[in-house]
């Protein structure tokens, strides 16, 4: 019998069958092989598919920065940091602008000069005249300095003696105003003040003292100092805590803290920070959950700004308003993608800095009540039908997942049209906790529960003094003379009358 042969696209040659039933054997087998192919590629498609996502992800995270993200500014690399847009240009002059409270030289009152010299003109004019002065200066110059460095030492010295009738051994006593240990109040202030109000570490305010004073202390001399400087602080902090949760707008917001010790090794806790108004309030807690969250806010029952951090749930959805700039920045990463989800994220960021332009335009006065309602309420209906819509689509399920949670989120994100007093940003809290995180860099790490309590206690103190335009260290050694003399510390902030009620 003859072979049959075929010739292939590629010029080889294949036998065929030579008889029926050989064929049809042949065909089930073929078939078989391309239903496996089929499954296989059915497969292959779906794990293609999953790539392209994953790298899709990776790069996102990758091209995630300050502008499109939760990051703060200070972990943008030095190349996103050269791609950050710059303010666009006013038009404007240099230097002050319309408006701007003017600046002069401070001149102290003359009850307060320590010494005044007088420079009088020669006693004749060139052409022979005589000069008639002028009863008061023309012109006063006042030049300001340091004293000496210098520091104050008192010995105590304590005698015994014995009872010549019954030979009893008797000794005096320090009185209780006398500081048990080597400091006394306005070292402690001053240690207190370096440390929280200008961010220093413990061993730069060891060296400072050694190189502006001559003063050596160790390091834990200044650290017992810190501790008793926190116990002297707990009743003031506590009362800046009550001042804030009593006002009917409070900004929130946490950053990391972290503790070292030699059992634990370095653990990640949290710093938590609310002000309002003058009133700053920092505590320490080793969790960023609901619980600490509704701890630190426990008895407020005002409108509460944050970020989207799910732990400030616990505070009800209709006195929460989130800060418009997150969204803009989740926002931001989505208009940089690819197709619908790109558009659809330009639009919903166009339409949020519509809502800032406008609000702003109202309070400056460019939009009257009605028309200011109006615009708003064109504004919220386009950005809820772009976030209806998006939530829909499965061709991009991130876009989906974000424009969903949008959706969740939304009744807080126009918390601020019932309420005009609240803000439409966070800003307030940032700025708020922006002087810890410097901080941080420099002292790095507490090593004790103590250490955090000092850290959250002072940092409530000197922020808010200069919110309030009180002097830190004045305040803080009016606190350390009360807290050495072992009476109670009765110093408070004047929070009266300064955080006000919302309308």
């Amino acid at each position: 019998m003859s072979k049959h042969l075929a010739v292939r696209r590629d010029g080889s040659t294949v036998e065929l069958p030579a008889t029926l039933p050989e064929a049809h054997k042949v065909i089930l087998s073929l078939l078989d092989v391309i239903d496996d192919l089929r499954a296989e590629v059915v497969i292959l498609k779906a794990q293609v598919a999953a790539l392209k996502e994953e790298v899709a992800d990776l790069k996102e995270q990758l091209n995630q920065h300050s502008g499109n993200s939760s990051k703060p500014p200070s972990q943008d690399s030095p190349g996103q940091r050269d791609k950050r847009p710059g303010k666009p240009p006013t038009g404007n002059k240099k230097g002050a602008q319309p408006g701007h409270r003017k600046h002069s030289r401070m001149m102290a009152d003359e009850a307060a000069v320590d010494g005044m010299k007088h420079y009088y003109p020669d006693g004749q004019c060139a052409c022979g005249g005589d000069i008639a002065l002028e009863a008061e200066p023309r012109l006063r110059h006042q030049v300001f300095d340091l004293p000496e460095v210098k520091y104050t030492v008192t010995e105590h010295r304590v005698y015994a003696g014995c009872c010549t009738r019954c030979g009893k051994h008797c000794q005096g006593g320090l009185p209780d105003d006398v500081p048990k240990g080597q400091m006394g109040p306005g070292l402690i202030a001053g240690i207190g003040l370096l440390n929280g109000g200008h961010r220093l570490s413990t061993r730069a305010v060891q060296s400072w003292l050694v190189e502006q004073w001559g003063l050596r202390f160790s390091l834990g001399a200044i650290n017992e100092s810190q501790e008793k400087l926190a116990e002297w602080l707990k009743a003031p902090h506590a009362d800046i805590g009550v001042a804030v949760r009593a006002s009917a707008v409070v900004h929130a917001d946490e950053t990391t803290h972290y503790r070292y010790s030699a059992e634990q090794g370095l653990e990640r806790h949290w710093l938590w920070a609310l002000t309002a108004g003058p009133a700053v309030y920092f505590r320490t807690h080793y969790s960023r959950g609901k619980r600490a969250a509704g701890s630190l806010l426990e008895g407020f029952d005002g409108v509460l700004v944050t970020d989207r951090l799910g732990s400030y749930n616990c505070h009800p959805q209709e006195r929460r308003q989130v800060c418009l700039a997150h969204v803009i920045r989740n926002l931001t990463a989505m208009s940089q993608r690819k197709g619908e989800s790109g558009r659809l994220g330009k639009r919903l960021v166009r339409l949020l800095r519509l809502v800032f332009r406008v609000e702003h335009g109202w309070r400056q006065g460019r939009y009257d009540e009605n028309r200011y309602r109006h615009r708003l309420d064109q504004l919220q209906s386009a950005f809820h039908q772009g976030i209806a819509q998006g939530s829909e689509w499965t061709s991009c399920k991130k876009t989906m997942n974000q424009c969903r949670q949008l959706l969740r989120d939304e009744p807080m994100l126009w918390t601020f049209r019932r309420y005009p007093d609240v803000p439409l940003t966070n800003n307030a809290a940032e700025r708020a906790v922006r002087p810890y995180v410097i901080w941080r860099k420099t002292s790095f790490f507490s090593q004790s529960a103590r250490g955090d309590r000092f850290r959250e206690r002072i940092l409530s103190v000197t922020e808010s003094c200069k919110r309030l335009g009180v002097m830190a260290y004045a305040f803080l050694r009016k606190v350390c003379e009360q807290g050495i003399q072992n009476q109670p510390v009765t110093v408070r902030l004047p929070f009266q009358n300064s955080i006000p009620a919302l309308s």
